[in-house]
């Protein structure tokens, strides 16, 4: 499945522990099923828990976090929305430098199918577009303008940049 080699990819060029050990990744998954989305071209989904285990790492759990929240920004952007739970871990300290990590990651891959004369090909489909663009400030469009000046009886006032006079 598609998701899954791209999250290997990731993880191994953010984090350079597992570059140099790659063993120490790996990842299985639990609880899958084939949902039908009842098309015309026998269009599916893919449903399942994806389990990512760091085995004796060493690093910092967040920096480890740091790396899956921004693959799931674009690959499963609804996990990584404000409230909704993007992963559950559990972590089993081995000492007091090394632990096993586990993520549980609940994902989903569209597959598209053509149908053809010869034949019906599947293909992943990519994520939807986010619902507000990377360079609206945060919160979306319901933030107001940011105020660069005010102006008080007809007399405006120093810029907000001024410091002391400056």
């Amino acid at each position: 499945m598609l998701k899954i080699n791209l999250l290997r990819a990731a993880l191994m060029q953010a984090m350079p522990e597992l570059k140099a050990a790659p063993k120490n990744l790996i990842m299985w998954v639990d609880r899958g099923k084939a949902q039908s989305r009842d098309t015309d071209d026998l269009s599916f989904a893919f449903e399942f828990q994806l389990n990512v285990l760091l085995v004796e790492f060493a690093g910092d759990i967040a920096d480890f976090a740091l790396a899956l929240l921004i693959w799931l920004r674009t690959n499963q952007p609804d996990l990584f929305a404000m409230g909704a739970d993007a992963f559950d871990f559990e972590v089993d300290i081995l000492d007091n430098g090394k632990a096993d990590v586990q993520i549980r990651l609940q994902l989903r891959q569209g597959v598209a199918v053509d149908i053809t004369p010869q034949g019906a090909k599947a293909s992943y489909l990519p994520e939807p577009v986010p619902m507000f663009p990377d360079d609206l400030p945060f919160g979306g469009l319901d933030v107001a303008p940011v105020l660069t000046s005010i102006t008080v009886n007809d007399e405006d006032l120093p810029p907000w940049d001024v410091v002391d006079g400056e």
